[in-house]
């Protein structure tokens, strides 16, 4: 099984790009309630066909073969003592993706092979809240050394499209060194490509859009939302184009890259650390919570 590339999933410091302002928009629903259904056609009017939807009234976790949603970055041991399952250390990420199977690192000891009882994921009122926080201290041997402790979820098991329409609604938390994010990968596990839906670095009224590949060089573009509201983010991708939305405004395009014709699917996560998102201080709120009422992708057509 391939892993991923030693180089950084994201451009990071260098998302300095144009940034837009949504001041025109109304500010986005404080309730998941106000989501609405599935959509018959993009936002620029191109019909589209439900090929995958999770509203999350319950949480389909991927074990032996069912469910969903898997909780690392790609296939491993649940015991975990391989950790690059659980955290991107080319990205410096300060974290561990954990989730309630994690049994962690082996002291020899005969209570080693119970799961730590660690659960980043919750559900309420339909949606899904992923969390990030200190790790307890007593698990900090167990853990590698590593003193925080968040969640990942992909469709890398379950789902994977070329082309279409993707799309998360979500509340995004605050906080130095708190890095929300939905975005794409290839089913082969290559990288590049990837594209970038959203990323969120500490301050929940910026996001940024990007995408990565080798055939084109391309900067991040800020976009000023309203925090702590409920909030569309999407891409359309296509053979010709790679188009961002914003609670249905479109934020960004550009010619879909060479490289970017294969098979992707989602992840959504909040990491911590590295040279952009920087480490939590005491001024960071926890738990920081990611709330998402929703993850859709379309296919093209009616």
């Amino acid at each position: 099984m391939r892993t991923f590339s030693s180089a950084s999933r994201r451009a990071g410091v260098a998302l300095m790009g144009v940034t837009l302002a949504l001041a025109a928009c109304s500010p986005g629903p404080s309730q998941a309630a106000a989501a609405t259904g599935p959509l018959k056609q993009t936002p620029d009017g191109r019909p589209i066909t439900v090929t995958f939807s999770d509203d999350f009234d319950s949480f389909r976790m991927f074990r032996n073969g069912n469910g969903i949603w898997r909780t690392t970055l790609r296939e491993g041991p649940v015991d975990d003592q391989d950790f690059n399952v659980r955290t991107l250390k080319s990205n410096k990420e300060l974290q561990l993706y954990v989730d309630p199977d994690m049994r962690g690192r082996r002291r020899g000891r005969a209570d080693d092979d119970r799961p730590l009882g660690l659960n980043p994921f919750g559900l309420r009122q339909g949606l899904l809240e992923i969390a990030l926080q200190p790790a307890p201290p007593e698990l900090h041997e167990r853990l590698d050394g590593y003193k925080y402790i968040s969640g990942m979820i992909t469709t890398q098991p379950s789902f994977r499209q070329t082309y279409g329409y993707f799309e998360m609604r979500a509340k995004l938390p605050r906080g130095k060194g708190v890095w929300p994010a939905f975005w794409l990968l290839p089913a082969d596990l290559s990288w590049p490509p990837e594209i970038d839906v959203m990323e969120s670095v500490g301050d929940p009224s910026k996001v940024y859009v990007t995408l990565h590949s080798n055939a084109v060089k391309a900067e991040g573009t800020e976009v000023r939302v309203t925090p702590d509201e409920f909030h569309t983010f999407a891409v359309s991708w296509s053979r010709d184009q790679v188009i961002w939305f914003v609670d249905g405004r479109e934020v960004k395009r550009m010619p879909t890259p060479a490289d970017m014709h294969k098979p992707m699917y989602m992840l959504a996560n909040i990491a911590t650390g590295g040279d952009w998102a920087g480490a939590p201080d005491h001024t960071t709120p926890f738990p920081a919570r990611m709330q998402i009422d929703y993850i859709r992708a379309y296919r093209f057509g009616s």
